[in-house]
């Protein structure tokens, strides 16, 4: 039997007792969160047949049950995976896989129960995200795709448009949640596997900038550099992260540390109005350092070395001006004072 995948204990799990919980009484306990949520939707359905309108009183009480019962099952399946072991402790080897050896006792009930009812999970996840109980959603969802990806699966592989879906929505509820990392690979994935509406894209960026934000704010500034130098890993080509980046090592290290990624943001997004901005912000600043240096000095004296930084950097407010119409207003002060400044030393 293989192990399907294990998850954190939830916290009303870990205070069900003082001592580790066995197989067996997971197991068990998680077989009876299955029964009363099979029991209470056999009522629901009857009561449905007879009266289309009628109220669903237990749609909450039916939602914990199953995800109870999930996370007890699957804390079971690592426990019921026991390897056996000769007399001096070593483990046994099968000689024609040349793998320890190992026995289970409930995993052959757990899996086909799991099975069983992976779709209820998913219709307590859209039911979690109409009543925005977005953490019951959050949860079905994730339940829902490491169930149906993991090797000892049994039931019908969906469709990569249906775990697309499924991973939007995991990534809504965990955007909801402020949840942001969790919904950044949630959007990814969603992404990877084709999803392309409801702004993905956008709430997906956003996730990593709050990640990215939240460690700044705290100072750490290695996290958020790890955090992500690992999304630009994986998408290598996006002006965006750079741009992040460049945030980062400006609030670590100063506005002109952040030039290169600033640079690389526009390079690999031409049409990225914030990348001009901001890099039109160093070469502005390259020029205050100018003048901060040589406070004695004459217009005539300064020309040489500002005339190119301002020429260098109007362009670049513009183009953000140009893409980002609706909000340029930061880009048209930099311009209105470059376009001063220039007639002054000209």
């Amino acid at each position: 039997m293989k192990k399907i995948f294990l998850l954190a204990a939830c916290a009303s799990l870990l205070g069900m007792g003082a001592h580790a919980q066995t197989a067996e009484e997971l197991f068990k306990a998680g077989k009876a969160e299955f029964d009363k949520y099979d029991k209470l939707m056999g009522e629901y359905f009857v009561a449905h047949q007879q009266n289309s309108n009628a109220p669903d009183p237990t749609a909450g009480e039916r939602a914990t049950a199953l995800m109870n019962g999930f996370e007890m099952l699957q804390q079971a399946l690592p426990l019921d995976t026991i390897i056996e072991v000769n007399k001096d402790g070593t483990p046994k080897i099968d000689k024609k896989t040349g793998l320890p050896k190992y026995k289970t006792k409930f995993s052959k009930d757990i899996v086909p129960m799991l099975a069983s009812h992976v779709n209820d999970v998913l219709n307590v996840g859209n039911l979690g995200l109409q009543g925005n109980d977005y953490g019951t959603a959050y949860k079905a969802f994730t339940f829902y795709k490491n169930l149906v990806k993991s090797p000892g699966f049994k039931g019908d592989k969906p469709t990569d448009e249906t775990l697309a879906d499924v991973s939007f929505y995991e990534g809504y509820a965990a955007y909801q949640l402020k949840d942001f990392m969790g919904g950044f690979k949630a959007f990814r994935e969603a992404i990877g596997l084709g999803y392309t509406e409801n702004q993905v894209v956008d709430f997906k960026n956003s996730c990593i900038a709050n990640v990215i934000q939240d460690y700044c704010t705290a100072e750490k500034y290695g996290d958020a550099l790890n955090a992500i130098n690992d999304a630009i890993d994986a998408e290598p080509n996006s002006g965006f992260y750079y741009d992040v980046k460049g945030f980062v090592e400006e609030q670590k290290d100063g506005l002109q540390a952040a030039e290169a990624s600033y640079a690389k943001a526009i390079e690999l997004s031409p049409d990225f109005a914030n990348g001009y901005y901001d890099l039109g912000r160093v070469i502005y600043d390259k020029a205050e350092k100018v003048i901060e240096q040589n406070s004695s000095a004459t217009n005539k004296e300064l020309a040489p070395k500002l005339i190119p930084l301002y020429e260098k950097a109007m362009p670049l407010f513009k183009k953000a001006a140009e893409l980002d119409a609706t909000n340029n207003t930061q880009s048209a002060r930099f311009i209105e004072d470059i376009d001063y400044k220039l007639s002054l030393l000209k």
